[in-house]
C-alpha cells in the first residue's frame, strides 16, 4: 500500500535534486529517506531512480510517477479544504443584491427563517446576479427589475425612493420635491457602494462632484458637520440611523423610485418557500 507520506518525500527529493537537500527540507536523516525510497519502489514494484556513483536521478518511471503523485498530493492537500467548503455552502445562504437598501429588511428575515445558516452578501450588477444565481453562485438575488422566464421564482420584496438630503440652510430646503436636473452641478456627499443606483451620477448628475466615504459612521458623521446635500431614502429612516439636521426632499424624476424583487430558481422555490411567504 502506497502512503502519501512516501510521495511527499518523493516530490521533495525531485524538486530538490539530491538526497542531502530534501532530507534537510524534510527534517529526516538522509539513510531513512533513502530507505523510504526503497520502499516506494517495492510498492509500486517497478523501478523509479537511476543510482549512479554518489547520486540518484529519475528514470522515466520516476519522471511520469512524479506528474502522478503532484496530482494526487494535490487532490490530498485540497480534501479538507473542499470538505469544509461544501459544508460551509449547505450552511451558508448566499445574497447577492443589486442596491444596499434590500439587505436591511431581508437580513434579519432570513435569519429568522433559516436560523441555523450563515448568511452571506454581496453586491453586484442586475446582469451577473441573474448568471450568478443561474451558475449556483447565489442560492438568493435581489434585483430592481422583475426576471423573464420560467427559469426563476421571484416575488417584489420592497420598494424605494431615492430623496435628497439637504441642511437646513440649503436654498431648495423649503421645496416639496425636486428633480435630478434642478440639482445637477451641486457638490454632494456620497456613499460609494450605492449598487444600481450609480446611474445617478453618472447618467443624471454628470455635472456635480461627489465626495465619497466608505465607512458608514465616518459618512454619517460627515453629514452631521457638512454643508454640503447627500442622498438618502424612505428606507434608510425607516432601517438605519440617519443623521439629524437634515431635510428630506423626495424626487421627482420617476427612476427615483424602485421596486425590489427577491429571486430564485424556479427549482429551489420549495426551499425558500418560508421565507417567499413573510414578504
Amino acid at each position: 500500500m502506497i502512503e502519501l507520506y512516501e510521495l511527499r518525500q518523493f516530490a521533495a527529493f525531485a524538486e530538490a535534486g539530491t538526497l542531502s537537500e530534501a532530507a534537510n527540507i524534510l527534517h529526516l536523516s538522509q539513510p531513512a529517506l533513502s530507505r523510504n525510497m526503497k520502499k516506494l519502489e517495492d510498492d509500486l514494484g517497478i523501478l523509479l531512480f537511476e543510482r549512479k556513483k554518489n547520486r540518484l536521478e529519475l528514470n522515466e518511471n520516476g519522471k511520469y510517477v512524479l506528474e502522478l503523485a503532484k496530482k494526487l498530493l494535490y487532490e490530498a492537500d485540497s480534501f479538507a479544504v473542499k470538505a469544509k467548503d461544501f459544508d460551509r455552502r449547505n450552511r451558508t445562504i448566499s445574497l447577492g443584491i443589486c442596491a444596499p437598501a434590500p439587505v436591511w429588511r431581508l437580513a434579519p428575515l432570513i435569519t429568522n427563517v433559516f436560523p441555523h445558516m450563515a448568511l452571506q452578501t454581496e453586491m453586484d450588477q442586475d446582469d451577473r446576479l441573474l448568471a450568478d444565481l443561474q451558475n449556483n453562485v447565489y442560492q438568493l438575488v435581489v434585483l430592481h427589475k422583475k426576471p423573464e422566464g420560467e427559469s426563476y421564482f421571484c416575488k417584489e420584496c420592497m420598494r424605494e425612493s431615492l430623496m435628497f438630503a439637504l441642511p437646513k440652510g440649503h436654498r431648495y430646503a423649503r421645496r416639496k420635491s425636486l428633480s435630478f436636473s434642478e440639482m445637477n452641478g451641486e457638490n454632494m456627499l456620497l456613499m460609494p457602494d450605492i449598487g444600481f443606483w450609480d446611474f445617478v451620477t453618472t447618467d443624471k448628475m454628470p455635472d456635480s462632484r461627489f465626495l465619497t466615504q466608505s465607512d458608514r459612521f465616518s459618512f454619517h458623521e460627515l453629514v452631521r458637520a457638512s454643508s454640503l446635500p447627500a442622498f438618502t431614502s424612505d428606507l434608510a429612516e425607516k432601517y438605519t440611523e440617519v443623521p439629524s439636521g437634515r431635510i428630506n426632499i423626495p424626487i421627482s424624476d420617476e427612476d427615483s423610485s424602485v421596486s425590489y424583487y427577491l429571486v430564485c430558481r424556479a427549482d429551489r422555490k420549495k426551499t425558500f418557500a418560508p421565507l417567499f411567504s413573510v414578504l
